[in-house]
């Protein structure tokens, strides 16, 4: 009885390895670093790679649906008027004929994705999709990754963002000396309120740009935002 369990065990395993996985990895705007998840800064870019161990025909999306569109954006890279689509956004382990269209979904923002149905052997295991994130305004916003062969309307997986306020004020895409500059300007300056805070540097948005501005400052020295 203990053997046929444990072959019953080695089966499953072995089937579960077999099916293979997609799925996805956040990455800085350079496409390699890994992101390590944090509250983001308005203006952050990040990456989006949906990455497989199987070389198969897939489908999926990567949407962002109702009130986070206020929050964040998906973007494609380069389109091609030729294929009709965003051809930077897919790699060649996608396959020669895979495509990341705009999404028709009403209510949704984002991309379809598919790998090529035409010559499955040019498939491969690997980095198959890319898509860029942006946080456009402060507060929350969840991208929602599916997996059409599994569900067209509920998704595997969300990957979630929190937004804060910038800390880059020049946007000259990394909190350095220069941005320290600007803070130093409305140091202990008071009465600033919705939507200005002292041009930004009133970080808790309390009225008065202090010593708690300062740490909330430099919780972010020379991180980038892309």
């Amino acid at each position: 009885m203990k053997k046929r369990m444990l072959l019953i065990a080695l089966f499953f395993s072995m089937a579960s390895v077999a099916m293979g996985k997609v799925s996805t990895r956040v990455c800085l705007a350079d496409g390699n670093t890994p992101w390590e998840p944090q509250d983001i800064m308005v203006g952050t870019k990040l990456t989006i790679i949906v990455d497989s161990d199987v070389n198969e025909y897939w489908s999926g999306g990567l949407l962002i649906s109702g009130t986070n569109t206020d929050y964040g954006v998906l973007s494609g890279r380069d389109y091609n008027e030729i294929t009709l689509d965003w051809k930077g956004s897919r790699f060649d382990a996608a396959g020669d004929d895979a495509r990341v269209w705009d999404s028709a979904e009403p209510g949704f923002c984002g991309f379809d994705l598919l790998t090529t149905d035409v010559n499955l052997s040019s498939i491969e295991a690997g980095d198959w999709f890319i898509v860029d994130y942006n946080a456009m305004d402060i507060g929350d916003c969840e991208v929602e990754f599916y997996d059409y062969g599994v569900s067209r309307f509920v998704p595997i997986d969300y990957l979630p963002f929190h937004h804060v306020r910038t800390r880059d004020f020049d946007k000259s895409t990394k909190v350095d000396f220069a941005d320290f500059a600007i803070f130093s300007l409305y140091w202990q300056e008071s009465g600033y309120t919705d939507p200005n805070w002292c041009e930004g540097t009133d970080l808790d948005t309390d009225g008065t740009v202090d010593i708690n501005d300062l740490k909330l400052f430099f919780d972010y020295w020379l991180v980038r935002t892309e």
